[in-house]
């Protein structure tokens, strides 16, 4: 049987890998934080796992009894310092990479993100893996995420096969959408940039799902590659489609992204400089990410993977709208 370990598990997308992963009769052994992570992971028939990050010794021996990495964990929540970025998605990512190479572990993929490309403000089209990775300031996010892709492709060897996808906006039950944004436009907390009007590249996760276990068994060394739902759709016609799988409203109003983008920046500087509670309410990275055209091409996962999305947009919604309907009526017996 082969033993995978798997870090955030507990997760949006780990979930959804676990439970795939587990169907599959898969071994799993998953990094946890917290009890209510193990709760989560061992609920669903998985080996939950903690140590502590200076502890290497440990995790280089759970690590050789298992054939395959697949590093799902990260810190994605907006408004981060760079250096919680750098904790909990570099530091996290090479200490994992050494250990496991000590391990003589064969495969490690990791979950990257296609916004590792994203530089200034701008429309970015069809894009391919040739395109330069961010060294912006202003994308803590982003620029935590290339530098750990950097890591995880440099370490790879004939005998260590390293692979980094790079999913488009990933969505599904329980996501970002349903999670946050869907809340923020009931308290009028959240507009369209634009109105929308640009094309946007998505990934259902259950396509990425696929794109893992496609990974699993090819072999590809030291590469990265993109994962999205195929075709693009505009922003505004993916978001209203998604929020009404979620039984949620679409936002009535809309602001310039210029304007968007200079009052994350003022945001920012006062929540640098000032004693100000939480996190800013808006950032530049989040105007970056969902605030322009960005559109990717799959060639090469097509090539490398034979990766085909199993799920288009439309039917990945109906799942959704099954999942929620599933999960009402468990709630209400």
């Amino acid at each position: 049987m082969l033993t995978i370990f798997l870090t955030g598990a507990s997760g949006f997308i780990g979930q959804a890998l676990l439970k795939k992963l587990l169907a599959r009769q898969y071994r799993l052994i998953c990094y946890v934080r917290s009890t209510e992570a193990r709760n989560r992971v061992e609920g669903l028939g998985g080996i939950a796992w903690q140590f502590e990050l200076d502890k290497p010794k440990d995790l280089e021996a759970q690590l050789k009894q298992c054939d395959v990495v697949i590093h799902a964990a990260g810190l994605l929540e907006l408004g981060s310092t760079p250096a919680e970025f750098a904790s909990a998605n570099i530091e996290l990512t090479r200490i994992l990479l050494k250990a496991a190479q000590a391990a003589a572990v064969k495969k490690f993929i990791y979950l990257s993100a296609a916004s590792v490309v994203m530089h200034a403000p701008q429309d970015l089209f069809d894009l391919d893996e040739t395109a330069p990775l961010t060294r912006r300031a202003e994308l803590p996010y982003s620029f935590s995420k290339a530098r750990a892709e950097e890591l995880v492709l440099s370490a790879a060897s004939t005998s260590f096969q390293t692979v980094a996808l790079r999913p488009a906006f990933v969505w599904g039950p329980n996501d970002a959408i349903e999670r946050i944004i869907g809340p923020a436009i009931k308290t009028g907390k959240f507009a369209w940039f634009d109105y929308g009007s640009y094309l946007f590249s998505t990934c259902y996760v259950e396509n990425l799902c696929a794109a893992v276990l496609l990974a699993m068994n090819h072999e590809v060394v030291g590469q990265a590659l993109y994962i999205s739902d195929g075709e693009p759709a505009t922003f505004k016609e993916f978001m209203i489609a998604r929020l009404q799988a979620g039984g949620f409203q679409a936002p009535r109003w809309s602001m310039p992204k210029s304007l968007a983008w200079a009052l994350a920046h003022f945001a920012e500087t006062g929540w640098a400089y000032l004693p100000l509670v939480g996190k800013p309410p808006l950032v530049r990275e989040m105007v970056r990410l969902m605030g322009y055209a960005f559109t990717l091409n799959i060639t090469a996962a097509r090539r490398q993977l034979n990766y085909v999305p199993p799920y288009s947009i439309a039917e990945g919604m109906a799942e959704i709208k099954v999942s929620l309907e599933n999960l009402r009526t468990a709630t209400s017996t």
